[in-house]
């Protein structure tokens, strides 16, 4: 085995000397520091003093920490927070000496543009600043003064607002298409502001008094009310687009993108045209979606004969996924092919997926749960930290429990591992407990079987303990925790979400009200055993509201609405079918893993296999079903 702890008594002093500076004793700071040179982390210790006196350190010091320190994060780290400083009190100069063009963020390339600005500027500088101001959303402050510039130059012209107006109602940021039209010539700023009104309200273009004349204008905010339209009513939408696609000269471009946005629209909402007005979308405009969702709608109404054509002219790398293999294989066996279906099934089911679970349940086949371990030896495992010190570092953080440098350390220090190496860095994760770098670089490395290091048991006690008196499945709360987490305990998400099942504060709040808890503040939810508690009961709230673990599944990544407007309309939709036409991708992929990781943890909780088709009802109840 990997030595234990070698490090054990030089990090105390490490994170001792560390206090000691935030704590203003620089002697004993220095004192600790001067025993810590052989350390992995006296890196840290030399960013730490240099930072702390940013404000005098020379531009020699800044170049030969840089130097010292290229093999880690801290350099960048060191770098930016330097340049900001220098931007800060306008030390052009050294600014342009220090900056980084492959690492700089919006906010220093703005500077770094404000840095090399002259008098008259330079075409090539107008390009750099046309470049960052031609976005649909808002820049950082720091790009108001180089803008500016831009604005006051004969390269601002009419067209060029109106470029970034469109981009900006792409985007949805209208507050800012509102700030851009004011600088439009007053003549024009009315259809800037109609513009708004009817990407608002887009059913109301058939009737404003300025669209009924052809021009670039009208054509550009007719179409862009199409394409709004449909997501609301897309059957409407075409009605309209194509009584009046004829009475205006829109470019072969806004035909198209404005037809293959109704088509796609009217797929994600099951109406039985979809699969016509896919099939009409020119191939300069099919892509992956376009042909994914012509499929979806043949499978939808079982047209079998439309969706073993949609999947034959799908390219290899899209009709090669377990998604359409199986489906093909399912229209084959309706059309009374099933000799042409079994071979592709029986190569689905040695798979460890969702649709290679179906494949085996349709075969009557066990599903193909072999364990292969990575393999490496202590020998090979010390080297690689010897090779890639930042890994070394990394796991020194993670002891110290400075976890976010950590996780620096390691995306730093696996970036341009071969696939061996990340094999073995995945092992060496595995083996600290570090068990959600474990399961990214073990995916990144493209092993995939290790199943103890990919789906660890963890916290199974807690999931016991809580899902026996709410009589639901452990193996699904722990394949929903893997979904959600990868058991990261204090991750937060873009939106709010938070800890192990991802809970949204008020979820966690309504859930704790219910149990007669405290309610919870985000400390709270990121407790393990809180989190555990407060996403179990939400998961069995909604299983009781919808019925079944599926619909449950999707429920807790997009929304009990949302699920209750997928239901089908009128017929019961088999509840493979429906899966695999939800109309989010990132709802239907979430849905499939779950059930897969279930599956996966029934075996590795040393529990009876549910198969899939047990796991799932065998049909999805239309709308208003009891």
């Amino acid at each position: 085995m990997l030595a234990a702890d070698p490090y054990a008594g030089a990090r105390t002093e490490f994170l001792a000397a560390r206090q000691a500076l935030r704590d203003g004793q620089t002697a004993r700071f220095e004192l600790l520091a001067a025993r810590l040179h052989d350390y992995p982390l006296y890196l840290y210790l030399r960013y730490d003093l240099l930072n702390a006196r940013l404000a005098t350190a020379s531009a020699a010091e800044i170049r030969s920490f840089l130097a010292e320190a290229a093999d880690s994060p801290l350099a960048e780290r060191l770098r930016q927070d330097r340049l900001r400083q220098l931007a800060r009190r306008q030390q052009w100069p050294e600014f342009i000496d220090l900056y980084e063009p492959a690492t700089a963020d919006v906010e220093l390339r703005c500077q770094y543009l404000r840095a090399t600005q002259r008098t008259p500027p330079s075409a090539d500088w107008l390009d750099s600043v046309t470049d960052l101001w031609r976005v649909g959303h808002a820049q950082p402050n720091a790009c108001d003064p180089v803008f500016q510039a831009l604005s006051a130059s004969p390269r601002m012209t009419t067209e060029l607002l109106w470029q970034r107006i469109r981009l900006a109602m792409d985007e949805n940021t209208l507050s800012l298409a509102a700030f851009l039209a004011k600088s439009l010539p007053e003549s024009e700023r009315a259809w800037a502001t109609l513009w708004r009104t009817v990407h608002e309200r887009p059913s109301t273009a058939p009737t404003q008094p300025a669209l009924q004349t052809d021009g670039p204008q009208a054509r550009e905010i007719l179409a862009d009310a199409a394409r709004r339209w449909a997501r609301s009513d897309a059957e409407a939408a075409y009605r309209w687009w194509t009584s009046v696609q004829n009475h205006y000269a829109f470019s072969a471009d806004q035909q198209v993108q404005t037809e293959r946005a109704i088509a796609l629209q009217a797929a994600y909402k099951r109406l039985p045209v979809a699969h016509r007005w896919l099939a009409a979308v020119p191939e300069s405009a099919r892509d992956e979606s376009v042909r994914g969702w012509q499929a979806r709608s043949a499978l939808l109404y079982r047209d079998w004969p439309a969706l073993v054509a949609a999947i034959d002219a799908m390219p290899a790398n899209e009709s090669k996924e377990g998604e359409w293999r199986y489906w093909w294989a399912q229209a084959q066996i309706a059309l009374g092919n099933g000799a042409a279906a079994q071979p592709v099934l029986q190569t689905l089911a040695t798979e460890r997926s969702y649709h290679g679970f179906l494949a085996a349940d349709a075969l009557h086949l066990n599903y193909s749960l072999k364990h292969r371990p990575i393999a490496a030896t202590d020998a090979e495992l010390a080297t690689l930290q010897q090779q890639h010190p930042a890994l070394l570092r990394a796991g020194e953080l993670l002891r110290a429990q400075l976890v976010y440098d950590a996780r620096r350390e390691w995306t730093f220090g696996t970036r341009d591992l071969t696939p061996r190496d990340l094999e073995r860095a995945a092992l060496l994760a595995y083996r600290w407990n570090w068990h959600d770098r474990a399961i990214f670089t073990a995916g990144k490395s493209g092993h995939l079987d290790d199943l103890e290091l990919r789906f660890p048991v963890l916290h199974a006690q807690e999931v016991t303990r809580v899902t026996t008196p709410l009589q639901i499945d452990p193996a699904w709360v722990m394949g929903v925790m893997r979904q959600e987490s990868a058991f990261i305990v204090d991750v937060r998400s873009a939106a709010g979400a938070l800890g192990l099942m991802q809970l949204m504060p008020g979820t966690g709040a309504d859930m704790a009200r219910l149990l007669k808890l405290p309610k919870p503040d985000s400390a709270d939810l990121l407790q393990a055993n809180t989190n555990i508690r407060l996403g179990s009961q939400y998961l069995k709230q909604t299983l009781d509201s919808l019925g079944n673990k599926v619909l449950a599944t999707a429920a807790y990544n997009a929304g009990p609405g949302r699920v209750r407007r997928w239901l089908p309309n009128a017929q019961p939709l088999p509840t493979p079918l429906w899966v695999d036409t939800i109309p989010f991708s990132e709802t239907r992929g979430y849905v499939r893993n779950v059930l897969a990781f279930a599956t996966i943890y029934d075996a590795r909780l040393q529990r009876p296999i549910t198969p899939l088709h047990a796991r799932m009802p065998a049909n999805i109840a239309p709308r208003g079903t009891p």
